[in-house]
């Protein structure tokens, strides 16, 4: 499976195999059998339709770091200087809660060097082909997907510290999710207070990795875990087993969780807030990040506050 779509998918399951990870801890028998069953028959909730939908994102890129955001969600970021082996793959269908138009937006960056800092100005020797997808992977073959965005950046010919368009698709799904559709717009809120209030709801969830905490991970993330499983129409018990085998190995070998530096970003037209590492080699990725021997694992954390005044809680 590609890798792109394997690691979107995983957040979409994650409860599931942080409750097979259980065995390996102490908080087995604490958590309520409530939430054990709430999250093994999640998909007993999924609602199939007799044509169901995905979207993706489909770029082939060279010397093209870049990022992508649908609906103003950071959804794709790639600071590589490399060619893209054939076309690329990011499914987004937990990032289009309902049918009608929707937003992508491509960021471009130059290069970067030996240090990992970006050159001065962006190559003018890249190209970008990008289109938007959809289909039903139970009765569609990957060749019939439909098109409904394209796009290929022209010939660079001045220079430019960075390059961004925005355009627009409509998306047409059978299901409507909530989401952080009537969530508090953060952006109206004092940004210092909100950014020490993001980072703390960080530090409780990082604690929760750190510990191996089944009944607080579920508690926390079965709001997320119900619309993503929702967008991909997983409703079979081994729709939720079988894809995060990775991220169960990383669980169980997992060595210590902390909690990087990064910057407050808020997206969805600020409805939903974040803090991602903001430079480095790890730059976009989560501040939660899991040490397990040879590599980290990392957990993005996206929050909305579904009322004013209440708890910012995980959406996606």
């Amino acid at each position: 499976m590609n890798r792109y779509i394997l690691r979107t998918m995983a957040l979409a399951t994650i409860l599931i195999t942080l409750n097979s990870c259980a065995q390996n801890t102490k908080k087995q028998d604490s958590m309520s059998t409530e939430y054990q069953d709430k999250i093994k028959n999640n998909y007993k909730n999924v609602k199939i339709y007799d044509y169901n939908p995905i979207y993706q994102i489909r770029f082939d890129k060279y010397n093209c770091p870049m990022e992508m955001y649908i609906n103003e969600i950071l959804v794709v970021s790639l600071l590589d200087n490399d060619r893209s082996a054939g076309e690329q793959i990011i499914q987004i269908p937990e990032y289009i809660l309902k049918s009608g138009v929707q937003t992508i937006r491509v960021k471009i960056y130059p290069l970067l060097d030996k240090q990992k800092n970006f050159e001065k100005f962006v190559s003018r020797d890249l190209w970008l082909k990008l289109r938007v997808t959809y289909q039903d992977y139970e009765k569609d073959k990957t060749a019939d997907a439909k098109e409904v965005f394209k796009a290929e950046l022209p010939k660079i010919e001045e220079d430019s510290p960075y390059l961004e368009f925005k355009r627009e698709f409509k998306a047409s799904v059978p299901y409507e999710l909530e989401g952080w559709s009537r969530g508090e717009d953060l952006s109206k809120e004092d940004p210092k207070k909100l950014e020490q209030e993001v980072k703390s709801r960080m530090k409780e969830i990082a604690d929760l990795y750190q510990n191996k905490d089944i009944e607080g991970l579920a508690r926390e993330q079965y709001k997320r875990m119900q619309e993503v499983d929702q967008s991909y129409y997983f409703h079979t018990k081994k729709n939720s087993e079988d894809l995060l085998v990775e991220l169960q190995e990383s669980l169980n070998e997992s060595k210590k969780t902390e909690l990087l530096e990064g910057k407050m970003k808020l997206m969805a037209s600020g409805k939903l807030a974040t803090i991602l590492v903001d430079k480095g080699v790890f730059f976009n990725e989560g501040i939660i990040r899991t040490d397990i021997g040879d590599s980290y694992a990392f957990y993005p954390q996206y929050f909305y506050r579904p009322s004013p005044g209440a708890k910012l809680e995980i959406i996606r």
